[in-house]
């Protein structure tokens, strides 16, 4: 008989977390599960039409829920009593909730309309150092609390333990994946090795938590000394207008790029030779592995999970986040250094590949739903 799962998310777009998700849900065996996946309403066009086509396509039914939302608001409690009527009505054996906010809302929901195997995965905390202290115990208590309302919790990095030592027994480590089949071919390093001018790239959403303006201002300081360079910056976001502001009051239109959203980036990372992101706080970084497998060596920032995915020395260079002089150093380092650039590629290649699959984290958690379902 199968077992019914639901996947609880809020943006209907295929970014981090909803590609995770998507990844999990189609590779479970259709004899075994029978899926499901429920979204806010909040994006509306092309991005929600794209994210339900492709899940549905996985065989997942996709819900909407009215009342989910991605910020705290009023509807935050009659939207779980929504998901406790769909839980109840639906009759799930599985709950597996993603994020900050779904994970608080639909596993209280879950717990209470006695599904019997409640799952979090935990692809960010809203507690972090750049959140002013009340803010931090708030949203620290908050997840302490749902954490009390699941029989997992899956933790995308190690860093993130030391959050939830109270709940040892629940934790888990399973790192997120690339499905590396669907990539295009990868353009020989021979090939890019005295391409000129070298490009730089980031590709993320253009908001507080990716910091852009900090890329900026590094990018700024590398122009100065290497005119020629360009740099390309993928995706949108509430920054993306003070970006565009902040490249044309300083002159730097030439050689900066905002190429605003792209659902598909393997072209961009195949036609430029480094990668960088300024990150504040990052849980793990998909795009670091789409990154390394291209072979492009990293610049980012020593945050959380990043540590993790980019071998500081080895596949990139790390710096303290908003430290803009060091951030262009390593840029400039790089650019300079051609054989670096070489071999922190390769070792990016077989790093990404060998630890960051989407088999393997597809097997981890088909084990964890096949256990759970034994327990309950």
């Amino acid at each position: 008989m199968q077992k019914k799962i639901l996947h609880i998310l809020v943006l209907p777009q295929l970014a981090g977390s909803q590609r995770v998700a998507l990844d999990i849900l189609r590779s479970l065996p259709d004899d075994e599960f029978e899926k499901h996946v429920l979204f806010s309403t909040e994006i509306d066009g092309i991005k929600r039409q794209e994210c339900q086509q492709a899940f549905e396509g996985a065989g997942v039914k996709v819900h909407y829920s009215k009342n989910l939302k991605r910020s705290i608001c009023l509807s935050d409690l009659p939207a779980l009593f929504e998901i406790y009527r769909m839980c109840r009505r639906n009759r799930y054996d599985i709950v597996h909730t993603h994020s900050t906010k779904p994970g608080i809302i639909g596993r209280i929901a879950a717990t209470l309309a006695q599904v019997p195997c409640v799952i979090h995965t935990v692809h960010g905390l809203a507690f972090h150092k750049f959140v002013k202290f009340p803010r931090w115990q708030f949203y620290w208590l908050c997840e302490m609390v749902a954490s009390l309302f699941c029989d997992r919790i899956v933790l995308v990095n190690k860093y993130y333990l030391r959050y939830f030592k109270w709940f040892r027994k629940k934790n888990t480590t399973i790192y997120n994946g690339v499905d590396f089949s669907l990539f295009p071919p990868i353009v020989p390093i021979s090939d890019r090795i005295n391409r000129e001018p070298l490009k730089i790239l980031s590709v993320g959403r253009v908001d507080f938590q990716k910091d852009p303006l900090t890329l900026l201002k590094a990018a700024q300081i590398v122009i100065r000394k290497e005119p020629k360079v360009q740099f390309t910056i993928v995706g949108e976001g509430e920054l993306y207008q003070d970006c565009v502001q902040f490249i044309a009051m300083h002159g730097l239109s030439a050689n900066i790029t905002m190429a605003g959203w792209h659902n598909d980036v393997q072209l961009f990372y195949m036609n430029h030779d480094i990668f960088a992101l300024t990150s504040i706080y990052e849980s793990f970084g998909l795009i670091f592995v789409e990154a390394g497998y291209h072979m492009l060596p990293v610049v980012a920032t020593n945050v959380e999970g990043i540590p993790e995915v980019v071998l500081d020395g080895e596949t990139g260079l790390l710096a303290e986040a908003k430290n803009v002089e060091r951030i262009a150093e390593n840029i400039l380092h790089l650019m300079a250094d051609s054989r670096m650039r070489t071999e922190m590629g390769i070792k990016a290649h077989d790093w990404v590949i060998s630890h960051f699959s989407t088999e393997e984290m597809c097997r981890k958690y088909l084990d964890l739903y096949r256990a759970c379902c034994v327990r309950s």
